[in-house]
C-alpha cells in the first residue's frame, strides 16, 4: 500500500462503489467496466484515470458484446468518454478538474464534450422532463433506431428482439443501418444479424460487401455473422483465408472462425493455417491454440499425424499442448452431442 498509495486508493474508491451498486440491486454490479463507469459519474474517477494500465489478456473484446465479455477495465478512450458525459450530465461546460487528467484522457475528454454540448446526441438525458428508458415496447425501440441521435440508434439496435418471429420492417430497418456512414451503427447492426434466426439473402448480400470494408471490427464481425448464419460463399470464404494472414488479432479469429465452420477449405489455407497454429504455441496463446485445433479436427481425418509432422522439429511440449488441445476439442464435441 505504501509503494502504490495512487493505485491502493483507487482501488478502494473502485470497490467502494462497487458495494453501493450491490447495495441499490444494480443488474450490472458484476460488470468491471460498468463499474469504472459508475466510478466517474460519482465524481471519484479522477485517480484511476491517473493510472496506465495495460491489458495482456488473451480475450477478443468486442464492442457490441460488453454484456457477454466484459473489459476487466476501461480504457483511456472510454474514460475520455465517461469523464464527458459526466460533466455534460452536470452541465459543465468547462470543468476546471479536467485540467487534472493526463492527456490521453483529457484531450479526448474535451473534445467529446464540445460534441455533447453542441448535439445533445447520447441516450442519456438527465435534464429531460421525460427520459428514455431501456423499458420500451419494440415499436418504440423501431421509431427510435430511426432518430437523428447516433446514440439513441445504437440503443435501441441493441434492444431490437428477433427471437419470436420475422418482422419484416424490423428486418428492413436492420438493412438501411448495415448501409449506414457511422461506425458503431454498423458494428451494432451487425451485432443484431446475429440475434436473427433466419438471416435473408438482402441482408446476407450486405454482409458479405462489408466483409471488405476497411475497418478491422467491421469486416471481422461481418465476417463472423455470415458464418454463425450459415451464408458463407466462396468470395467470403477467399476473404477468409486472405484474413488469415492479417496483423490484427480478431480478423485471424474471424478468418479462422469461419473456415473451421467449413468440412474442407481451399489448398492454400492449410500453410497460413499452420504458421497461425505454430506461432500461437510458441506464444502460449491457448485462446488461438483451441481455435485452430478445432478448425483441424473438422478438416482433417488424422489431426494427430499432421501435428507430429508439423511440430517434429519443435519441442515436444508443443505436440503435448497441441494433443491435448485436440482432446478437448473432442471431448466438447461429445459433450454436445
Amino acid at each position: 500500500m505504501k509503494q502504490e498509495p495512487l493505485l491502493t486508493t483507487a482501488t478502494l474508491i473502485n470497490q467502494v462503489v462497487c458495494d453501493l451498486l450491490y447495495q441499490h440491486k444494480f443488474g450490472y454490479a458484476h460488470f468491471p467496466e460498468i463499474v469504472d463507469l459508475a466510478v466517474v459519474s460519482t465524481g471519484l474517477g479522477m485517480l484511476q484515470s491517473n493510472i496506465g494500465f495495460v491489458n495482456n489478456s488473451g480475450s477478443f473484446w468486442d464492442s457490441t458484446q460488453w454484456g457477454i465479455f466484459p473489459r476487466p477495465f476501461l480504457d483511456s478512450h472510454s474514460l475520455a468518454y465517461a469523464s464527458s458525459i459526466a460533466a455534460w450530465a452536470r452541465g459543465e461546460k468547462d470543468p476546471e478538474w479536467a485540467n487534472e487528467l493526463p492527456s490521453e484522457v483529457k484531450n479526448p475528454m474535451r473534445k467529446s464534450l464540445k460534441y455533447l454540448i453542441k448535439t445533445n446526441d447520447s441516450f442519456i438525458q438527465p435534464m429531460a422532463p421525460n427520459p428514455l428508458k431501456l423499458g420500451q415496447s419494440q415499436d418504440d425501440w423501431l421509431q427510435l433506431a430511426s432518430s437523428k441521435s447516433a446514440s439513441q440508434q445504437v440503443v435501441a439496435i441493441r434492444q431490437l428482439d428477433f427471437e419470436d418471429q420475422r418482422d419484416h420492417q424490423r428486418e428492413a430497418l436492420l438493412l438501411e443501418k448495415l448501409q449506414s456512414g457511422n461506425r458503431a451503427i454498423v458494428l451494432h447492426s451487425i451485432a443484431a444479424t446475429e440475434r436473427m434466426k433466419i438471416v435473408d439473402e438482402p441482408m446476407a448480400e450486405e454482409l458479405r460487401l462489408l466483409v471488405q470494408d476497411r475497418d478491422d471490427e467491421i469486416r471481422a464481425k461481418a465476417m463472423c455473422s455470415l458464418t454463425r448464419s450459415g451464408k458463407l460463399d466462396e468470395s467470403t470464404v477467399n476473404v477468409a483465408v486472405k484474413m488469415l494472414d492479417s496483423n490484427a488479432r480478431f480478423v485471424i479469429f474471424a478468418g479462422v472462425f469461419a473456415l473451421g465452420s467449413l468440412d474442407s477449405v481451399p489448398e492454400q489455407v492449410m500453410p497460413l493455417a499452420n504458421r497461425g497454429f505454430v506461432r500461437a504455441l510458441q506464444a502460449c496463446d491457448y485462446e488461438f491454440v483451441g481455435l485452430f485445433t478445432a478448425a483441424y479436427n473438422r478438416w482433417l481425418d488424422d489431426p494427430e499425424t499432421h501435428f507430429e509432422q508439423l511440430l517434429q522439429e519443435d519441442g515436444p511440449e508443443y505436440l503435448e499442448i497441441a494433443l491435448e488441445a485436440l482432446e478437448n476439442v473432442r471431448q466438447q464435441l461429445v459433450a454436445l452431442g
